[in-house]
C-alpha cells in the first residue's frame, strides 16, 4: 500500500506561504540589491534615509527575520546591546528615558538585534558589570543614557575595544563618544524666545546640576538673560531635579518672585509647573507664561499646548544604535557620523506677551 501511495501536492499559495523570505526577496520588492538591504539592516549611515526607510518598511510588511543564528555563530557575537539607565531614571523623568529606548527598539528589532535595559545602581557601577557583560560577549555593545558628571570612571572604556555611546548627556575631559544635541544653545532660545515677548521677570526651575543638561540648560538661561540685560535673582532660580513633583513645590516660590514667565528645564517640570499655577488659580499664559524643553509628545495634548524647545532624544538614541549596530558588524573601525537634529523652538499656546 505504501508503494501506491503518492504526496499530494500542495497548492502553489500554500506552497510558497511556507517559505522562508529570504534577503533576495527583500532586495526585490524594493529594486535595491541585496547588499543594500544587509546594509541597512546593520545601520549603515551610508544609505540614503529614503531607501533605508522603504527597506525597513518591506522587512516589517514580508515579516522577514534575519539568521539570527547563523550570523551570530558566524561572527561569535550574541546580537544583543545592553542599555545603561540610571538607578532614578524609574522615579524621575520617565518620558526622556522612554522616547529614547523607543529609538533603540526600533534600530535594533529590524536589524535582529535584542536590548537588554540594566540600571545603574552602586553595585552595578561599582563591580564594573557593564564591562563584564562585554568580555564574557553577553552583549556586544553598551549605550549609556543620561551619564552623570561624576561617572569619570567610565572614561575607563576609551581604551576598551567595546562599542561604548554616550546618550543625551557626556562627561567633561572624556572622549568617549556622545550622541547629543546642544542643551546650551536650546535653553537660549527658550528665554529669548520669552524675552521677545516682552518678559523681564523670567524664572527658571532647573534640572539636577550633576549630569551635564541640567548644568548646560542652566547656563543657557542665565547667558540668555544676561544677553538681554536681565538680572537673574537668586530666588528666580529653582531645581526641580526633571522631576514633576518638585517643580511642582517650587512653583509658588517663583511667583512670590515676580515671575512671569517660566522656563522649566524639560517638558515633565514644565507640566508640573503648570499644574501648581492651575491650582493657584493662575491661567496660563494670561497670568504666567510657561515654556519647557524637549518637546514629549504629550506636550502638544495639554491645555493648552506646552511651548517648548524641541530635543531630539529619539533621533539621538536611534543613530548612536545604529553606529553601535555598525561597529558590531565590522571588521574595519567605523567612525561616528552622528547629525542630531539642531535644537528646535516649537511655538504652541503656553507662551503670550506681557502686557
Amino acid at each position: 500500500m505504501g508503494d501506491d501511495m503518492q504526496e499530494t501536492p500542495l497548492p502553489p499559495s500554500l506552497e510558497n506561504s511556507k517559505k522562508r523570505v529570504r534577503m533576495r526577496d527583500v532586495a526585490t520588492r524594493c529594486g535595491v540589491s541585496i547588499s543594500t538591504v544587509s546594509l541597512v539592516l546593520s545601520g549603515d549611515a551610508r544609505i540614503p534615509e529614503d531607501t533605508a526607510r522603504r527597506v525597513l518598511q518591506a522587512v516589517k510588511a514580508m515579516e522577514y527575520r534575519p539568521s539570527v543564528l547563523a550570523r551570530s555563530l558566524a561572527r561569535r557575537i550574541s546580537r544583543t546591546i545592553g542599555v545603561i539607565l540610571p538607578e532614578d531614571a524609574f522615579i524621575h523623568n520617565k518620558a526622556f528615558y522612554y522616547e529614547a529606548l523607543q529609538g533603540i527598539h526600533a534600530q535594533t528589532q529590524p536589524a535582529g538585534f535584542k536590548m537588554v535595559v540594566e540600571a545603574a545602581n552602586s553595585v552595578f557601577l561599582a563591580r564594573r558589570y557593564y564591562l563584564r557583560l562585554l568580555k564574557e560577549q553577553s552583549a556586544d555593545a553598551m549605550i549609556y543614557l543620561a551619564a552623570g558628571l561624576n561617572d569619570t570612571f567610565l572614561t575607563e572604556m576609551e581604551k576598551e575595544p567595546y562599542p561604548f555611546i554616550l546618550v543625551g548627556t557626556y562627561i567633561d575631559n572624556s572622549e568617549l563618544i556622545v550622541a547629543r544635541s546642544d542643551d546650551f544653545l536650546g535653553a537660549k532660545m527658550a528665554v529669548e524666545h520669552l524675552v521677545k515677548l516682552g518678559h523681564k521677570n523670567i524664572a527658571h526651575v532647573s534640572g539636577t546640576a550633576t549630569v551635564s543638561h541640567g548644568r548646560d540648560r542652566e547656563q543657557g538661561y542665565r547667558d540668555a538673560m544676561k544677553e538681554a540685560g536681565l538680572d537673574v535673582a537668586p530666588n528666580r532660580v529653582a531645581q526641580g531635579k526633571f522631576d514633576f513633583a518638585e517643580a511642582e513645590k517650587v512653583t509658588a516660590g517663583l511667583l512670590d518672585a515676580g515671575a512671569t514667565a517660566i522656563f522649566a528645564a524639560n517638558d515633565v517640570m514644565a507640566y508640573g509647573v503648570m499644574k501648581a499655577l492651575r491650582d493657584m488659580g493662575k491661567r496660563v499664559p494670561e497670568d504666567v507664561s510657561v515654556i519647557g524643553m524637549d518637546d514629549l509628545e504629550v506636550s502638544g495634548w495639554l491645555n493648552p499646548p506646552l511651548t517648548t524647545v524641541r530635543y531630539d532624544i529619539r533621533s539621538m538614541a536611534e543613530q548612536a544604535t545604529r553606529y553601535a549596530i555598525r561597529r558590531i558588524q565590522s571588521p574595519a573601525p567605523v567612525k561616528p557620523d552622528f547629525d542630531i537634529p539642531p535644537p528646535q523652538l516649537v511655538v504652541r499656546s503656553s507662551c503670550a506677551p506681557k502686557t
